[in-house]
């Protein structure tokens, strides 16, 4: 399912994985009919610790791929502006919980989105959200979402 980067951490791969996983199925769990789909169809490739504190991981790298359906996309048949935030939304709260330990209350308050060119419908693209710290309240990601190619 992932894979481990050959580091060495305070907190193993597993326990990453572990955290990530809960995670999701916390968000699937609520239901939100909306969000659910997308999210049911994220799926964890790597997570890479990119910091540590002592007996912490401070930052963390995830990767996920994702497969781009058409209840995904617009009327031109590229994945729509709202899924593309609805998975950097579901995916960096994936990659802070992984850096939060399960910290439920980290909310989004800003996305910055930069499209470069459509992703047709059948694509495969790689979701790839770094958390690069966090306080009590607010996560500081940075994504990309890529063809997978």
């Amino acid at each position: 399912m992932t894979t481990a980067v050959a580091t060495t951490h305070p907190v193993s791969i597993a326990e990453l994985v572990r955290r990530a996983e809960q995670c999701q199925k916390e968000q699937l769990a609520a239901g939100v009919k909306l969000t659910t789909p997308p999210i049911s169809r994220l799926k964890l490739q790597t997570i890479e610790p990119t910091g540590t504190k002592g007996d912490r991981i401070t930052g963390a790298r995830v990767t996920f791929s994702f497969s781009v359906e058409a209840s995904d996309c617009n009327t031109w048949g590229t994945i729509h502006g709202g899924c593309v935030f609805t998975i950097c939304n579901a995916a960096g709260k994936i990659a802070t919980a992984v850096v939060a330990n399960g910290a439920k209350n980290i909310v989004s308050t800003d996305l910055t989105t930069n499209y470069l060119s459509g992703v047709p419908v059948g694509s495969i693209v790689s979701v790839e959200m770094e958390c690069l710290r966090t306080t009590k309240s607010i996560g500081f990601l940075r994504g990309s979402i890529r063809d997978a190619k």
